[in-house]
């Protein structure tokens, strides 16, 4: 029975119909708040604008803490905070200002790469350079105000390059105690300490000078602090140029050395030209700038100052300079004296110089049956010469030490007939005993050391000698003039202020005496000197050991000098 179909009598499809009336929202934009609300510091916040979007009655959607911000609580915490931080900003920045002028100090940073660049070529090769003047900033009235930064004047120091090539020197050191297996965690530490000492020890010597000098200066103190730390870029290129060459021997030899003199001396001429500005400044009738100075100021005053910045250019740079280079040649030890040999040297020939010309002093007296009374100039005179002298002397004797060693090494008798058995054993326990080599005298290196020493030595010495002394005595001759004339008052005439006038020194005198008791005292000198050479060389196996024996041996020649010049 089949079933019928009823498919063309099938209702029409339709859609269905919705149960629920459904609207579609249109994007309006948002109503602005009411004006008669109350808006908090938080009126910009994105999430008041989320909480203006959702309805009142929904809730917020971070719950409770989407008005954290409102609560009154944690709006009295937040005043409280920042007038705490504030006042203790306060309290830092007027304590810190007692000590240290932040807003100066960040004068001395405003630099450029370019600047950078130019300084360090011109620290290094200030030969060529003009004009050494710093340049002053016109203020709104037309007129000269203060020093321009260094970004727009070359002339104007820096404290950057300064810091930089301080810690620099503190790593380069630290690096080649590591090259050389040398490396302690404590060597920065005393590295660090070590040029930092020099350092402070230079701004305090420079500082007595001005104070004594009556050289006043606003920015003073940050300008010394800069210029004292320019010797470290002369200090780092010694060391690096040296390792380089030396294959990490340290600093010695002809290369070391000609780099040393090299930086000393461009070092010494950048200081002179630099630091005029602030120990010579200019007579004028202005004020102008931050330098103080008075409306006149006499010829002695100028020339006192021309000797303390010559004699800080050069003599207090050489030791200075001296230092941190010598520490690059000893080994890395923290327990190492700080002071480098030649500043030792300097000291005890220094003492025993004055010494012998107080012992002259004293002899006279005796032999002329007078009271003895000490007169400090000749005293002081030998002192000084002693200081000047003292220091190429000390690398003359290292420059004929390097060239001519005075011993070479030459294995035993005990490890010749060793090797001669084939007794390897006991080769290896004379090894290990120290008994395998020995130092040997070189007769020949010793005798052309001292043939040298004698001749282009001397030579030296003696005219040094004669220029100095005739020198300072000439500019001391307004002692008897001034009332200082007795011996008693010598300490009185050096502690005047203008105990020394090289103005009035009239160097073609000065210079035919010299010549005129040249042989003479090159004669007098051969009948001492050369036992005391030989000597030297063929015993005393360092050149701090010749030089103290030296010293030593010249107290008589003190003596005997010292009543010379009287």
């Amino acid at each position: 029975m089949q079933r019928p179909t009823t498919y063309g009598q099938s209702p029409p499809l339709h859609h269905p119909v919705p149960q629920h009336v459904s609207t579609v929202p249109q994007l309006r934009s948002p109503p602005p708040p009411p004006v008669s609300q109350p808006q908090s510091g938080y009126e910009g916040s994105p999430y008041q604008q989320q909480q203006a979007r959702v309805p009142s009655g929904s809730g917020n959607m971070f719950g409770q803490y989407g008005n954290f911000m409102n609560d009154p609580a944690a709006q009295l915490a937040s005043q409280f905070g920042q007038t705490a931080f504030r006042q203790g900003q306060d309290y830092l920045e007027s304590n810190v200002s007692r000590f240290l002028n932040v807003p100066a100090l960040k004068y001395y940073f405003d630099v450029t790469n370019s600047y950078v660049i130019k300084k360090l070529c011109l620290v290094l090769f200030p030969w060529r350079h003009k004009p050494w003047s710093r340049k002053q900033a016109m203020g709104p009235s037309g007129q000269e105000g203060g020093y321009l930064s260094p970004r727009d004047d070359l002339n104007s120091p820096d404290m950057y390059i300064p810091v930089m090539a301080f810690v620099t020197y503190i790593y380069l050191r630290t690096l080649i105690a590591g090259l050389r297996g040398e490396f302690q965690p404590e060597l920065f530490g005393y590295i660090a300490t070590t040029a930092f000492g020099v350092v402070a020890a230079e701004i305090l010597g420079l500082k007595l000078g001005c104070y004594l000098l009556s050289i006043s200066n606003t920015s003073q103190l940050l300008d010394l602090v800069a210029y004292s730390g320019y010797k470290f870029v002369g200090v780092i290129t010694t060391i690096s140029i040296a390792e380089i060459v030396n294959g990490g021997e340290g600093t010695g030899g002809w290369v070391g050395w000609t780099v040393f003199f090299y930086t000393f001396l461009a070092n010494s001429l950048f200081l002179m030209r630099s630091l005029r500005y602030v120990l010579l400044p200019e007579i004028n009738g202005d004020n102008r700038g931050p330098m103080q100075t008075m409306q006149t100021e006499s010829r002695s005053k100028r020339s006192q100052r021309t000797q303390f910045l010559f004699f800080y250019s050069y003599v207090v740079q050489l030791f200075f300079i001296e230092g941190p280079s010598y520490l690059s040649r000893c080994p890395n030890r923290v327990t190492m004296s700080s002071l480098p040999p030649i500043v030792i040297a300097t000291l005890q020939s220094s003492i025993i110089a004055a010494f012998s010309n107080v012992l002259a002093q004293y002899i006279t007296s005796r032999s002329s049956q007078e009271p003895f009374v000490l007169d400090w100039v000749p005293v002081f005179q030998f002192w000084l010469y002693s200081v000047i002298s003292t220091p190429p002397n000390f690398r003359w004797q290292e420059l004929l030490e390097s060239s001519f060693p005075s011993y070479h090494i030459e294995p035993t008798k005990e490890a010749i007939a060793s090797a001669a058995k084939g007794d390897e054993k006991e080769l290896d326990q004379e090894a290990t005993e120290g008994r395998l080599v020995e130092p040997k005298l070189n007769k020949q290196n010793t005798v052309i050391k001292a043939v040298l020493d004698q001749t282009v030595g001397a030579a030296f010495n003696t005219i040094l000698f004669s220029l100095f002394m005739h020198g300072v005595q000439s500019a001391m001759l307004h002692r008897v003039a001034e009332g200082y004339g007795a011996p008693e008052k010598g300490l009185a005439f050096l502690l005047s202020g203008s105990s020394v006038r090289y103005e009035n020194v009239d160097w073609a005198v000065v210079w035919m005496k010299s010549k005129a008791e040249f042989y003479g005292l090159l004669k007098a000198s051969w009948a001492f000197w050369p036992f005391v050479s030989v000597i030297n060389f063929a015993f005393l196996k360092t050149v701090t050991a010749r030089n103290l024996m030296g010293s030593l041996a010249g107290l008589g020649w003190g003596i005997y000098m010292s009543m010379i010049t009287a």
